[in-house]
């Protein structure tokens, strides 16, 4: 199990292709974490009521969002505790290794001589990416749709591009 963890040796593209799904379904307790944490969050606030779940009334729901929205967001952002930060951290560490360490064993599998620089660039570019399709870098806004297509076809040339290590003889 450690060798998957580590980022040594190379993997073909259909390995890569398999080890993403798989990250899929490492990400699952995380993502029973946050929504554990939004409806912890729905329960205190009153919006739901536990005694009767079925009165939950998600147009009402959805008009006071929209009512006030700076007040509900600000209030979900009061009730993240470092507890639940945590939980969501330790839940999603191992999928983010997974992933990244998957990449790195197939770029080496492409370019091994350049592997920690193209790595590298590989990284940042797709921090940059995801940064701007979250809306976080806003001056780059325009760049959301060419950032996704471009990273579309990165995915797509390390799944069907072909290494020169044989099939067989990759390790990792």
């Amino acid at each position: 199990m450690k060798k998957f963890f580590q980022f040594n040796g190379t993997i073909s593209g259909t390995t890569l292709f398999l080890r993403l799904l798989f990250t899929i379904l490492l990400a699952i307790p995380g993502i029973i974490i946050l929504i554990s944490f939004f409806s912890s969050y729905l329960i205190n606030e009153g919006i739901i009521d536990m005694s009767n779940p079925e009165g939950f009334d998600q147009i009402a729901f959805q008009e006071s969002i929209e009512e006030n929205p700076e007040e509900f967001f600000s209030n979900i952002f009061s009730s993240i505790t470092s507890g639940w930060i945590m939980a969501v951290v330790l839940a999603f560490l191992p999928v983010i290794w997974f992933s990244l360490a998957s990449y790195y064993k197939r770029i080496s599998a492409l370019f091994y001589e350049n592997r920690k620089n193209i790595f590298a660039i590989f990284v940042g570019f797709e921090l940059i990416s995801d940064a701007t399709g979250l809306g976080i870098l806003s001056a780059l806004s325009f760049l959301k749709t060419p950032f996704s297509i471009l990273s579309l076809i990165i995915l797509l040339f390390l799944i069907f591009k072909n290494s020169e290590i044989d099939k067989d003889d990759h390790e990792g």
